[in-house]
């Protein structure tokens, strides 16, 4: 494990100020950096992160320029910004000293890259990304990594504000406890039972709900899930179609992988979770069923109409199901005496918000 550490100076060089650091009244104001360009160009990025987490499906589809370079996809990626939009997306102004938040953005570039620089670089875009949402999920860090790969960083910026901005791709998506991501968690269950209804029983009687396992497709957008060979092809789709293509990707892969599915048990929940998250030991970079899923996605009818009112349906119920949580919160605070002695969100700290969104739509 090769590790480059890097002054202050350097530092700051790369994201703008020191990590966790609030600049002094007397800091003269400097320029924003130079955008640096995609981290495959460069020869030190091969010898320093080949064996980085962001690169583990990888599989050796794209190439260090010794060993023939990856034009051809450069080429490709080269096109996403006009495909979804991107290019007149401007960060808002601000950044980002939030302890907290910093800290989970230093986590997570630790279990992204393996050198200081590549992990200030990053640290510095969800810093300057944090004004837009002022709340992290690390599916937004998931992306923007997997896109510096192929895109500058001032093009992997816009790109993830694009799709954090757009009702037609991830809005609402990356946050802590994100309702937009439980709503189409619920849409893409309600497609599954009408079309797949052996499959969505099975699920129900394992108790494997969709929000448990949907976030890897939707918000992760597939890294660690499909090999590269078949993520940069997920990615074009997504860019220009938008929300529908999820819907239609997902149902693809359970066409695709229900034969296994049905194959579990319902007191089976790890083998199915795993099915449903292609596990890399079930289905490894070079299974034929990451293409299949992506060919046949758009044998799928899913309109942004359709999709538009299934979201609506659904996020009524949510809505009515989150009413009834909230009242049954302040039923339990009246019960204890007093609301101010309560504070429910020090009571579940441990509890991660997804999870807890889960639980209280389960239960109620």
């Amino acid at each position: 494990k090769i590790i480059m550490r890097l002054s202050a100076e350097e530092l700051a060089q790369v994201y703008g100020s020191t990590l966790g650091a609030r600049p002094s009244a007397d800091t003269p104001a400097t320029s924003s950096p130079e955008p640096l360009g995609p981290l495959i160009l460069e020869a030190a990025f091969w010898q320093l992160e080949r064996e980085a987490p962001v690169l583990r499906r990888n599989a050796g589809f794209l190439k260090a320029p010794a060993d023939g370079g990856s034009d051809d996809t450069l080429a490709l990626a080269a096109r996403w910004e006009a495909l979804c939009g991107a290019a007149d997306e401007v960060p808002l102004p601000g950044g980002c000293t939030d302890a907290a938040a910093l800290r989970i953005f230093e986590r997570d570039a630790e279990r992204t890259f393996m050198t200081d620089e590549h992990r200030a670089s990053m640290i510095g875009a969800l810093k300057q990304f944090w004004p837009e949402n002022r709340d992290y999920h690390q599916g937004l860090g998931y992306v923007y990594s997997f896109l510096r790969l192929t895109q500058p960083t001032d093009v992997a910026l816009r790109l993830v504000l694009r799709l954090n901005r757009s009702e037609r791709h991830l809005r609402g998506y990356w946050y802590a406890a994100p309702p937009a991501y439980v709503r189409d968690a619920m849409v893409y269950s309600r497609l599954v039972g009408e079309h797949f209804p052996e499959v969505a029983q099975l699920l129900a009687q394992a108790g494997v709900a969709a929000e448990a396992y949907v976030s890897k497709w939707f918000v992760g957008l597939c890294l660690h899930v499909l090999p590269f060979r078949a993520l940069f092809a997920f990615y074009a789709q997504l860019l220009e179609e938008g929300a529908p293509f999820l819907f239609k990707f997902a149902l693809s892969l359970v066409r695709h992988t229900s034969s296994a599915l049905l194959a579990c048990k319902p007191t089976d929940a790890s083998s199915i979770f795993a099915i449903l998250r292609l596990d890399p030991a079930l289905y490894p970079d070079d299974h034929a069923v990451h293409d299949a899923i992506l060919e046949t996605a758009s044998d799928w009818q899913v309109s942004d109409v359709q999709i538009a009112q299934l979201r609506a349906e659904e996020e009524a119920k949510l809505d009515l199901k989150m009413a009834r949580v909230r009242e049954a919160e302040r039923k339990l605070a009246e019960q204890d005496g007093s609301d101010d002695e309560i504070e429910f969100s020090d009571d579940e700290e441990d509890e991660d918000p997804e999870e807890r969104l889960r639980r209280l739509a389960a239960n109620n």
